[in-house]
């Protein structure tokens, strides 16, 4: 449900040098907000200083930092936290990821902030009953141990939940995997990228849901004066293997990568991760995403689409523009087919 906007419109964005802050960041400028966005010693925020926007040192690691950074503002939006790139320590990735969100979280109730937003993610929500989409109820009660990145996202999830409990008026963005322009560290848009390059060394079948990172960042700043908890922007749910056809269609790509089960597919990506850590290395297919995709579900973005005017940009749209981005800037190589529409 809307509530009227506050009049006051000072704005923090913690983690807006990524790629979903970036947008969000974008998004609320597109609104009239004034923006302040955290930044580490070691962000890049060359994008940043294209923008009007102030930039505050902080980090998730230092609550003081992070209270320094609210004073004064009404309105912060988290879209940073932390992403376990590699699934090879379950209790240490846990315990890093809410340390960072209780940090913000208690830093926001202590600077008085009217409201907060939360970049969270489909991951951490539980199987909804078989015959339809899953929904904003549909929270786990626990994780499984079997998935570093599920788990981490759930745990994330709970301390959200107990702040809110708390009186912090806090909403969970539940987002799907955001594609577009300007993935520099290339999260989702990885497997596209490992696709289109023939870099591709399997996949697993399962729903996928993708979301345009621009209809992402919008829902964020309409949720700013909304009254709901939570919110899910899902976008279009599609299985991987349909996918991939139509990426091999649409940019005249020859996809070779097989498909393997789910069990082949977590024993082959946690021996490439083990062997990619020690130099940073990425890998093609990511235990993380072989337990995103296999575990995946349709997910309604119903109510975003009511409360927010949630609109998914078409995904053929989408994809042409993540495409043409990642040509321009070497990520892939220009395909040689000719584009269709499908």
């Amino acid at each position: 449900m809307q509530r009227e906007p506050n009049a006051t419109n000072k704005a923090l964005v913690i983690g807006g040098s990524g790629f979903v802050g970036i947008h969000v960041v974008d998004a609320l400028l597109e609104r009239g907000f004034d923006v302040a966005v955290t930044r580490r010693k070691s962000t890049p925020t060359i994008l940043l200083r294209r923008r009007p926007v102030t930039l505050l040192p902080a980090s998730l690691e230092d609550r003081a930092s992070l209270e320094a950074a609210m004073k004064g503002r009404d309105v912060v939006v988290i879209s940073a936290g932390h992403y376990p790139r590699y699934s090879t320590d379950l209790t240490a990735s846990v315990q890093t990821g809410v340390w960072g969100i209780e940090n913000a979280l208690a830093a926001a109730a202590s600077s008085g902030v009217r409201r907060v937003v939360y970049t969270s993610s489909v991951a951490a929500l539980a199987p909804a009953p078989e015959g339809r989409a899953a929904c904003e109820g549909d929270m786990r009660a626990d994780a499984p141990s079997a998935s570093v990145y599920v788990c981490v996202k759930r745990a994330m999830e709970r301390s959200v939940d107990a702040w809110r409990l708390r009186g912090l008026d806090v909403v969970s963005m539940v987002l799907g995997g955001c594609i577009g322009p300007w993935d520099l560290r290339i999260g989702t848009t990885g497997v596209l990228v490992a696709a289109l390059g023939q870099r591709l060394p399997f996949w697993v079948e399962g729903w996928i849901n993708l979301v345009d990172v621009v209809d992402a960042a919008r829902a964020h700043v309409r949720a700013l004066d909304t009254t709901a908890p939570r919110y899910c922007i899902a976008g279009h749910n599609i299985r991987m293997s349909a996918l991939l056809a139509r990426v091999a269609r649409r940019y005249g790509a020859q996809l070779v990568a097989p498909r393997v089960d789910v069990e082949v597919a977590r024993a082959q990506a946690d021996a490439d991760e083990r062997a990619a850590q020690t130099n940073k290395q990425r890998v093609g297919m990511p235990r993380e995403l072989v337990d995103v995709v296999s575990e995946g579900q349709p997910v309604s973005s119903a109510l975003a689409a009511r409360e927010l005017g949630f609109e998914c940009t078409p995904l053929d749209v989408t994809l042409d523009r993540t495409y043409e981005w990642l040509v321009r800037h070497r990520y892939v190589p220009p395909t040689q087919g000719t584009r269709h529409a499908d």
